[in-house]
């Protein structure tokens, strides 16, 4: 081989080999994976968790416990004896309806309510939580004095979610309050608020009317408004202390009006109190309730002492407040503790012709427990408050000056 062809052959084997050691470093050198984009990790959400321990509490309350709100509904017939006048044979009376709130107290279909809610009911249905159908139910124990009613609904055994009642006398203000009822005929609704005061019964009536013998009741600012009448009030653990009852409003006192945010229920304990005989089929009226509690074993004024001739005030030196005793029932709370009953009388000619005798020398109640005693309600309303063997703190007027007494009311048959 010429020189010329060695050299021609060594350049193209260098060609050659230059050739494959770029594409192999340039294999080698290939550009690297795009980096991966990073991966946000989706954390499922737990409802439960975002919740407030306050919320958690409030949904678990309800889940639970919620099934044994029913919705009473109610029927009356139309009253007869209306004249329509020149209309009467194309207007005819309708009947009245209305609607309230109960709660199921045991599996034999007994649910608790108030007796406003079905008072003069000739016909009452009951709804259940996600059940449209309604079911019959019938009155077996009513309270009016106590504005307390038993009906028992005819419904099946797995409708049926009885509600646990708590102790009543251990609720304390402040604590959480959760009421749940049917308010202006919207099912199953839930509030919340707190137990505001626990305090004397602001509607204690006059007689022996709807709640006259309710000596104490919860306050609570959970929004209660009518149709929840019946409803229960329950704790954080989901057990009733209290049966919704009225309301106070400024736009229209006790009763009916909007929630101004001051409700008031009966305390579970009352019903408690009453339940054998409600079960039993008892109408329970008010002289049945004075017979059963204690009483001081006195008979009162029926004027207080404001309402007496400023004349016989002054002239037997008299108060211008509390009520004389009038008679003291012999071996009674009152003769052993020394109260003395009206040995003078005088008679009063009231403006509606009706003549009365009036005692003038009796001891006079001044003040129950440091409450004023004004009428007969006021005594009586502490009476009710008091626990068997209980002693009542009385502030008595005797001759002109006052004199403290304690008194142990007692049942006196």
């Amino acid at each position: 081989m010429s020189m010329r062809n060695a050299s021609i052959a060594l350049g193209l084997l260098l060609m050659v080999g230059g050739g494959v050691a770029w594409f192999n470093l340039s294999k080698s050198q290939s550009p690297l994976p795009a980096p991966a984009e990073p991966q946000v990790q989706a954390q499922s959400f737990d409802q439960n968790r975002a919740l407030l321990e306050n919320e958690r509490n409030t949904v678990d309350v309800v889940q639970r416990s919620g099934d044994g709100v029913v919705f009473v509904a109610v029927r009356s017939a139309p009253q007869a004896g209306r004249d329509f006048g020149f209309f009467s044979p194309f207007l005819q009376p309708q009947p009245q309806e209305g609607s309230g709130s109960g709660f199921v107290i045991d599996q034999d279909g007994l649910i608790l309510t108030n007796y406003h809610v079905i008072e003069g009911a000739d016909q009452i249905t009951v709804r259940f939580h996600n059940d449209p159908k309604s079911y019959p139910a019938r009155v077996i124990g009513r309270a009016e004095p106590l504005d307390l009613a038993l009906i028992r609904v005819q419904a099946p055994r797995e409708k049926l979610k009885p509600m646990r009642l708590a102790d009543s006398d251990q609720v304390r203000v402040g604590q959480k309050a959760i009421a749940m009822g049917n308010p202006f005929g919207l099912e199953f609704t839930v509030t919340e608020g707190i137990v505001s005061a626990i305090r004397r019964n602001p509607n204690d009536g006059s007689g022996g009317g709807k709640g006259a013998f309710v000596p104490t009741v919860i306050q609570t600012d959970a929004a209660i408004n009518p149709g929840n009448s019946g409803g229960p009030l329950l704790n954080s653990r989901g057990e009733v202390i209290g049966i919704n009852t009225f309301i106070y409003s400024t736009t229209g006192a006790f009763g009916s009006a909007q929630s101004a945010g001051i409700g008031f229920a009966i305390p579970i304990n009352l019903a408690k109190q009453y339940l054998a005989d409600l079960k039993a089929g008892k109408d329970i009226t008010a002289e049945e309730i004075l017979r059963s509690r204690p009483r001081l074993g006195v008979t009162l004024s029926a004027l207080s002492m404001g309402e007496y001739p400023e004349n016989i005030r002054r002239q037997n030196r008299l108060p211008e407040t509390g009520l004389m005793i009038q008679q003291v029932e012999r071996g009674g709370p009152a003769e052993r503790a020394g109260l003395r009953p009206a040995t003078r009388t005088v008679q009063l000619q009231l403006r509606t012709g009706q003549v009365i005798e009036l005692g003038v020398n009796g001891d006079i109640l001044l003040e129950a427990d440091g409450n004023p005693i004004n009428n007969i309600n006021d005594l009586r309303a502490v009476l009710l408050s008091k626990k068997p063997g209980e002693a009542v703190n009385l502030k008595v007027w005797r001759d002109g000056q006052t004199r403290d007494v304690r008194v142990v009311p007692q049942v006196i048959r």
